[in-house]
This record gives structure tokens, C-alpha cells and sequence, in this order.
């Protein structure tokens, strides 16, 4: 689902959600929200798009899965015509950075 972005200075704010009022999440709807951000936003037109690392705060899921299923989501879109030129990955600590940058290092070193 898309909104405003109000006062930011964005067009848009893509919520993204992978976890029900039981605060658990999956590798399906970690793969599936990242495919349906990637494209609402190119539905919408928008050059870049900024992802969180889904699941892996109250969701508890692990950080290196998590790298795995979104970059592999983001690389297979990659291949589309879309109007997406950027997508950043937000990622809070070393840990995350970590995991996220070993999984995109060994995905596009090939």
C-alpha cells in the first residue's frame, strides 16, 4: 500500500507489511513484500525506493535469510524494464550491514 509521504520530502511512503498481530513472519511473506514494494513502486513511477531489513526487528527472523530473500528479489527484478534506477536497503548495525553486504558480495561477484 502506498500513501503520501506528508511533510518528507518524498512522494510516497510503501508500507511493507510481513508480520500479523502475532508479530511472526515467514521467508514467503518476506520474499512476497519485497517483490510487491519493488513493484508498486514502479507502478507508481518512482526512481528509488528505500527498504528496511523486513522481519528481522520484533519479527525475531534471522538477518542472513532475510539478506538472502530480499536481495534475491531485488536481483530478479533488476532484470525488468521498470522505472526504478536505485533501491537502498536501510539497515541498523554492523550485524546487518554484514550480513547484507556477504550475501550481495557473493550474488554479484559471479
Amino acid at each position: 500500500m502506498a500513501t503520501t509521504a506528508g511533510d518528507l520530502p518524498y512522494d510516497y511512503v510503501i508500507h511493507g507489511a510481513v508480520m500479523g498481530q502475532d508479530l511472526k513472519t515467514s521467508a514467503d511473506l518476506i520474499s512476497r513484500t519485497t517483490r510487491s514494494c519493488l513493484e508498486l513502486a514502479d507502478e507508481l513511477g518512482v526512481s528509488s525506493l528505500a527498504l528496511p531489513a523486513f522481519g528481522t526487528g520484533v519479527g525475531g527472523f534471522s538477518l542472513d535469510e532475510c539478506a538472502r530473500l530480499m536481495i534475491g528479489a531485488i536481483a530478479d527484478y533488476a532484470g525488468r524494464r521498470s522505472s526504478l534506477k536505485r533501491v537502498a536497503l536501510v539497515l541498523f548495525g554492523e550485524e546487518a550491514a554484514d550480513a547484507f553486504e556477504a550475501v550481495a558480495r557473493e550474488k554479484w561477484s559471479n
